[in-house]
């Protein structure tokens, strides 16, 4: 069987029960038979003589089949052109997060102390000290995400720039941080149920979902800041499509200075930033 053949064979199959993104079934093969994505190309008319891979490889698509991220299956991701290591019980970094990302590397100086709440996989925090001279404290409470978390930071080999913190909301103690940043759970409850079986059955519903509004976890976020967050340091949050208005509000009620929404491509409020005054 040509590599060609397997990936065509495969999407054919996948349309038949529920349509599955090609690329899912590129990365899939990718990972199996360890190509990279030019090799996948140069390689397409080419045998498959791994006979042991083949059959991963099926095993792997079965689960894709049954809705499962691919990210998951394969234990990687691509984020902000960095590789992590996932699996279910932590949240898988969206591309609109790299926006957050953008918006704090402008704001970043030499010395920053930097806080990211709810670190997940970490890859708010790794891009940050991949691309600064800050030193990053990860704050995170998932007893499944911890692990994940500190794997990634090992894999970076950013021990010395990351300190992890396990606690919710806010670490205990008196630092304050130049800049806090957070990709908080934002999603309301009606929305959950409304998202597709691939989120809802493989995703911790924790790291998404933000209260009966979905901005009530941004709201404690916002509130206590201020007791960790210097004169004129920077809050940057990442927030739903339609809640650029109040969470801006939010920003406004806790003594927040020059705020502002930064949009996606497409014109979708995705980041709000604030700035303390007290």
């Amino acid at each position: 069987m040509l590599y060609k053949n397997l990936f065509d064979n495969s999407i054919k199959r996948s349309n038949t029960i529920k349509s599955i993104d090609p690329i899912d079934i590129q990365l899939l093969i990718q990972n199996v038979f360890s190509l990279s994505k030019e090799k996948f190309w140069i390689n397409k008319n080419h045998n498959i003589t791994n006979k042991s891979a083949l059959q991963k490889f099926y095993r792997y698509f079965n689960r894709l089949k049954n809705g499962e991220p691919v990210q998951y299956i394969i234990q990687k991701t691509e984020f902000y052109s960095l590789l992590f290591y996932v699996k279910k019980g932590v949240l898988i970094p969206r591309p609109e997060t790299e926006i957050l990302i953008d918006e704090v590397l402008k704001l970043v100086d030499k010395s920053e102390n930097i806080l990211d709440i709810g670190a997940g996989s970490g890859a708010i925090s790794i891009a940050l000290a991949k691309n600064s001279n800050a030193n990053i404290t990860a704050l995170e409470k998932s007893k499944n995400a911890l692990p994940i978390l500190k794997r990634n930071i090992a894999i970076h080999r950013l021990q010395s720039k990351i300190k992890i913190i396990k606690a919710d909301l806010f670490p205990v103690g008196k630092k304050m941080f130049d800049i806090i940043v957070s990709n908080p759970p934002y999603i309301s409850e009606k929305e959950w149920e409304g998202l597709e079986d691939k989120v809802k059955k493989f995703e911790p519903k924790m790291a998404l979902v933000g209260g009966k509004k979905g901005t009530e976890i941004i709201g404690k976020i916002v509130l206590n800041t201020k007791k960790y967050l210097k004169k004129g340091g920077s809050l940057l949050i990442e927030i739903g499509y339609d809640q650029s208005e109040s969470v801006s509000e939010i920003f406004e009620n806790n003594n927040f200075k020059k705020i502002r929404t930064i949009s996606d491509y497409s014109g979708i409020g995705r980041v709000v930033i604030g700035v303390s005054v007290s």
